[in-house]
């Protein structure tokens, strides 16, 4: 049986099943608590004890990032989770990464970018709300406050409030590469930009393949391709946790690297007017295909002839 103390996670195997769940946080006068909420937050001495990350919001981190030629890592509930010890559907917990990723959220060098969730005062997401129900104060140990983030959901956009303002940012991303040469590493399954035009304004496209599952393992090799490459091509990578670690990385090296994440997928929920996430034929959309041999083989040969090296 593995149980995690900080985080409260039990996890075991019985017949070869795996079964983890989480042990509800008990919180005592829980009703009196919420009853007398909104008096206690209308106090200004309420307000002078709450410490909030500054956050750029969508447009302010986009444009950032357009306006200089900055590197950027990115941090979301994966990354917050292995730094506190767990592992994550495709990311098994590695020290060394956990370690790393303490080390780059607290990253001050000029030219290296780094995003974590705009969640952490007004929040949408359930989710997220959840997460910091349990565990604000953990993650404020990583945090440095007098840091300005950028929103690392800047690549998980597909709604917009009008199809013109989509395109916008759209446009505006495409920019970023045109007439560019780039290198996409990405996991196994992932095809960024195959099959709409993401990339169409690219000047040329190489790819480096990696496992879609636990890509860690093989980050040595995978640091050491990437670096045999001109440092006048613009990295682009989709693999998550090892993807903000080798951002970051490269960018100390003197490369420009942008960790996009979801964004290729984001961007064909947008083309579809999805209203929430959908499966996509050829590429994975859902952790729970990552083991799919459906996505081992892709339909459009240009992807094998922009491949350079699969490590996957």
């Amino acid at each position: 049986m593995y149980y995690n103390k900080l985080t409260k996670k039990v996890r075991f195997n019985i017949f070869g099943i795996d079964i983890k769940f989480q042990l509800p946080k008990k919180i005592k006068d829980k009703n009196e608590r919420f009853e007398n909420l909104i008096y206690e937050l209308a106090d200004p001495r309420t307000l002078a004890h709450i410490k909030l990350p500054k956050v750029l919001n969508l447009n302010e981190s986009l444009d950032l990032l357009m306006s200089a030629k900055n590197s950027f890592a990115r941090f979301g509930d994966g990354e917050f989770k292995i730094m506190m010890g767990e592992s994550i559907n495709f990311q098994k917990y590695d020290k060394s990464l956990a370690e790393k990723l303490k080390q780059i959220i607290k990253n001050k060098t000029e030219g290296i970018l780094i995003g974590i969730p705009d969640t952490f005062g007004y929040c949408q997401s359930d989710y997220f709300r959840k997460i910091l129900a349990h565990f604000r104060s953990e993650l404020y140990k990583y945090i440095t406050f007098d840091t300005t983030y950028i929103d690392a959901c800047i690549t998980r956009q597909f709604r917009f409030q009008s199809k013109t303002q989509g395109e916008n940012f759209y446009n505006k991303f495409k920019s970023l590469w045109n007439e560019k040469d780039i290198v996409i590493i990405e996991g196994k399954g992932t095809h960024l930009g195959i099959g709409n035009d993401l990339f169409a304004n690219a000047k040329s496209i190489n790819r480096i393949i990696c496992p879609n599952k636990n890509a860690y393992s093989k980050y040595n090799e995978i640091l050491s391709i990437s670096l045999k490459q001109s440092k006048d091509k613009l990295f682009l990578l989709a693999l998550g946790p090892t993807a903000t670690v080798l951002a970051y990385d490269l960018a100390q090296k003197g490369y420009r690297a942008i960790d996009i994440g979801h964004l290729d997928i984001m961007y064909e929920m947008f083309l579809k007017n999805a209203q929430k996430l959908i499966p996509l034929e050829n590429k994975i959309v859902f952790n729970s295909e990552r083991s799919s041999k459906k996505f081992d083989y892709c339909k459009d040969k240009k992807y094998y002839n922009e491949t350079i090296v699969d490590l996957s």
